[in-house]
């Protein structure tokens, strides 16, 4: 009976270990793209913001509205900076030894 335990609980065990793996693989993938993603809204919010600032288009108001969308969409996921900076400091701290 105690050895079908330990069968059982081994089993358990390996799958727990493999369900964990794959969450911290997904979430690894996260943090690496989602420093790239903020600097592709980053780059849209200036691109925006050249435009509105040009002599044409001042003043106009759905550029401006899209302007300070994309600014709080930015601003938005950069509160979730913790969660990409996980992988981020390891690779600091490799390249300071």
């Amino acid at each position: 009976m105690i050895i079908i335990l330990l069968i059982i609980s081994a089993a358990v065990n390996l799958f727990f270990i493999w369900y964990i793996y794959k969450l911290l693989k997904k979430l690894l993938f996260v943090s690496d793209n989602m420093e790239d993603f903020l600097e592709i809204l980053g780059n849209y919010s200036d691109h925006i913001e050249k435009i509105y600032n040009m002599e044409t288009y001042y003043g106009d108001e759905t550029i401006e509205h899209l302007l300070n969308y994309s600014k709080e969409i930015v601003q938005e996921i950069e509160a979730y900076e913790e969660i990409y900076t996980l992988t981020h400091e390891e690779e600091e701290y490799d390249e300071e030894t």
